[in-house]
């Protein structure tokens, strides 16, 4: 797969035709991948290259900066996860300013005939392009009119009744519900970091833990959940926390308890995935209990962990 950060070094390339699918893919979930999908398939069809055109930074994040938001996946896993639904050009378009400027005329003539020679583009049924969303699927029919290219809405899909998106997938991870959010990901949802000191009071109490920083994406909302744990293409049982540690009083976090593991991890990348939520925050009157229910959690988290893998 070839990746770009901007159109202009897609038009460097020369002329060549291809079908174009557009958005943030935030999270790569089931609705983007049936996008995609019928996108490959038409290339396939037609003999010609799928490209993908996406944003870093999220459009919101310039435009509406005062709601900001944590993103699913990082950049580089979008990549891999789009490599994975057999994209051939990925262009990770740097969203500032002067392209937030391209009108809707601008950018179908510009972005998508004359840099990635569109032939037919696979859009959501809910895309807006251009200077402050101005246009719509109905204008940029009418613009691929005179571009030549051809476009498809494609109908969000649902689940549960709901439609799948990646703003109810963040809602849903910071209410805990990671296995609901997996069924919209098509997996489990993944957080990465690098793997620290922390205060070693989880060994202390019996229950040594791997501390995550460096963390770039959505962490779930605060709990005990049962999880996952990849370190060096090593894969672990595991009883993970995320919160502010209100007992122990050390501020938030993001562990994982890495069963039947005693070997020293410090400084390596791991990546947690979180598979169902046991229980959420609660505070202890001291260490005692807290080290009692702490038994408790692991023991389920392994009991679910042998269900899952059964």
């Amino acid at each position: 797969m070839k990746r770009f950060a901007d159109f202009k070094h897609v038009k460097a390339l020369g002329p060549h035709p291809r079908v174009v699918t557009i958005g943030n893919f935030d999270g790569v979930h089931l609705g983007h991948r049936a996008v995609i999908s019928a996108a490959r398939a038409q290339a396939d069809a037609c003999g010609l290259e799928l490209a993908v055109l996406t944003f870093d930074p999220h459009p919101a994040d310039l435009l509406e900066p005062h709601q900001q938001r944590m993103r699913l996946v990082t950049a580089d896993r979008k990549a891999e996860l789009l490599l994975e639904c057999g994209v051939d050009l990925l262009l990770v378009q740097n969203f500032d300013g002067p392209f937030s400027e391209l009108s809707a005329r601008q950018f179908a003539s510009r972005v998508l005939r004359d840099a990635l020679g569109a032939q037919k583009v696979y859009v959501g049924e809910n895309f807006r392009f251009g200077r402050g969303r101005e246009a719509g699927i109905e204008e940029l029919d009418d613009f691929g009119a005179r571009c030549g290219f051809t476009v498809e809405g494609q109908e969000i899909i649902e689940n549960r009744g709901d439609h799948i998106s990646s703003s109810r997938i963040r809602a849903l991870l910071l209410k805990g519900e990671v296995g609901t959010a997996a069924e919209l990901l098509g997996r489990p949802h993944e957080v990465t970091g690098r793997i620290a000191h922390g205060h070693h009071k989880g060994r202390e109490l019996g229950f040594p833990t791997a501390n995550l920083k460096d963390i770039e994406v959505l962490c779930p909302g605060p709990g005990i959940y049962a999880a996952r744990c990849r370190v060096a293409q090593k894969l672990y049982d595991a009883a993970a926390y995320v919160g502010n540690r209100p007992t122990l009083g050390h501020g938030f976090a993001v562990e994982a308890h890495l069963m039947d593991c005693d070997e020293d991890l410090y400084g390596q990348q791991a990546v947690l995935y979180f598979l169902e939520r046991i229980r959420g925050e609660l505070k202890f009157a001291d260490e005692a209990r807290l080290v009692a229910q702490m038994r408790t959690d692991v023991a389920r988290a392994r009991r679910l962990l042998e269900e899952k893998r059964g």
